[in-house]
């Protein structure tokens, strides 16, 4: 990969992998990883998981965070992860947060979506080796794939990635891939990456 920094954002159901391909590419990159359940359990341990303060608070945590993330040198690359819906208005402001982290950083975004068949991915959820803070209940993962898709933006710089199969390295290495070929064209973030289709 080139010296050049930004941000790969890797966005996904629960039980896809974000966390352990995010922490395998961020290693081989050098990248600082920014995981979704560093700002979420936070919230969660001090409020509970189905409390009103528990949205309160994760949104303070995460401006406290994003806020020195903008003023850490421009040289760094980071690997972001988080399970955002199309329909829903919380995650929608969620990406936008993350659109504009990477344009007041002047950086690319690359969004990754990983995709996972329903069978594994329950059976990724159902792991002994899953953190309890972590969703579990495959009833739950069917009622939001019931109601709602993955946010998708609608820009060249996106990797669809079905990772139903893979290793962390073997996806990490696919989207590294994805990265080198891009990296010759891909400009910093614009409002464009915005746009779900």
């Amino acid at each position: 990969m080139n010296g050049d920094a930004m941000i790969i954002h890797l966005n996904g159901w629960p039980g896809t992998g974000k966390q352990t391909i995010g922490h395998e590419l961020a290693t081989r990159i050098g990248a600082r990883l920014i995981h979704n359940h560093l700002l979420h359990d936070v919230a969660i341990v001090c409020c509970g998981r189905t409390t009103p303060e528990r949205w309160e608070l994760y949104e303070a945590v995460r401006a406290t965070a994003y806020a020195y993330l903008r003023r850490l040198p421009s040289s760094e690359t980071f690997v972001m992860t988080n399970a955002l819906c199309k329909r829903s208005e919380r995650e929608q402001v969620a990406w936008r947060h993350v659109v504009d982290l990477a344009i007041d950083r002047n950086v690319a975004l690359i969004p990754v979506v990983l995709n996972v068949e329903l069978t594994e991915n329950i059976r990724r959820l159902q792991s002994s080796e899953r953190p309890a803070s972590k969703l579990k209940d495959p009833d739950v993962l069917r009622s939001y794939l019931s109601i709602n898709t993955i946010q998708q933006p609608d820009v060249p710089e996106l990797l669809v990635i079905d990772v139903t199969t893979l290793s962390p390295q073997d996806a990490a290495t696919r989207i590294i891939q994805h990265v080198e070929k891009i990296s010759q064209w891909a400009m910093p973030a614009t409002k464009k990456h915005l746009n779900m289709g």
